[in-house]
């Protein structure tokens, strides 16, 4: 990169005047901004081809406003760091129940031995409904806080390896979920860093579960949020 400075030609014994001075702080400061740009451009190549965001496919969901992966997958809406903590530990004998239906079922579905999910939008129901395959038992139940919605899971006994909570109602979820656990299972909240389901947390950790938190970005969004794992001791994730 070629740099032109103003010429400034001295007498003998002269020093530089304001204006010469003032001239030569301005090209310098153009030049160090324009090497600056190129510096941040070149940056942003990188994190565009091969940075984090890249090898997870951020972009990719960004543009398409839908949580896949860098290869066009369907993944869960999970921050990144979960996601690929998950996808090293689960185990295709697993069952998984989730709350909130959509491109995480797909997900499980591909990975576990049976998934039930529950959904309270009808018209989202019928939409993903289409494209479940045969190890997914969708559930349509309307929204009713502290109804028959969250009351799902309980109907079920100590038969889910882990239980996903990512739609409404998530504390009441998370109160009817222990006893639908097996003894080994854990729970996956989203969004758990939100104050509103302070009070889930805490009805975790007075049953004596440990958490561990995942903190990051993740698909679509350009924000960071927490996903936290919650478990016992000799569980099926081997934490």
């Amino acid at each position: 990169m070629t740099v032109f400075y103003p010429c400034v030609e001295l007498t003998p014994n002269r020093s530089l005047c304001f204006r010469e001075r003032s001239t030569i702080f301005k090209a310098l400061k153009l030049t160090l901004a324009k090497l600056l740009g190129r510096c941040e451009l070149f940056g942003l190549y990188l994190v565009y081809t091969r940075g984090y965001l890249f090898e997870m496919g951020w972009f990719q969901s960004f543009r398409a406003k839908q949580a896949i992966g860098r290869d066009g997958k369907p993944i869960p809406w999970i921050t990144y760091p979960c996601l690929s903590f998950l996808e090293e530990r689960l185990e295709s004998s697993m069952n998984v129940f989730e709350y909130g239906c959509g491109n995480s079922t797909l997900w499980w579905a591909s990975r576990v031995h049976r998934v039930v999910s529950c959904e309270h939008d009808q018209s989202w129901y019928d939409e993903v409904k289409k494209t479940m395959p045969s190890n997914v038992e969708l559930r349509h139940i309307p929204l009713e806080r502290e109804g028959t919605y969250s009351q799902l899971v309980a109907k079920f006994h100590r038969e889910f390896d882990v239980i996903f909570i990512d739609g409404r109602d998530r504390v009441n979820c998370i109160k009817q979920s222990l006893g639908a656990l097996r003894p080994n299972g854990v729970v996956i909240l989203d969004n758990s860093d939100v104050s509103e389901y302070s009070e889930g947390l805490q009805f975790l950790l007075s049953n004596n579960y440990k958490f561990l938190h995942f903190r990051g970005p993740g698909p679509i969004n350009s924000a960071v949020w927490r996903t936290t794992i919650f478990y016992k001791q000799d569980n099926c994730l081997r934490i």
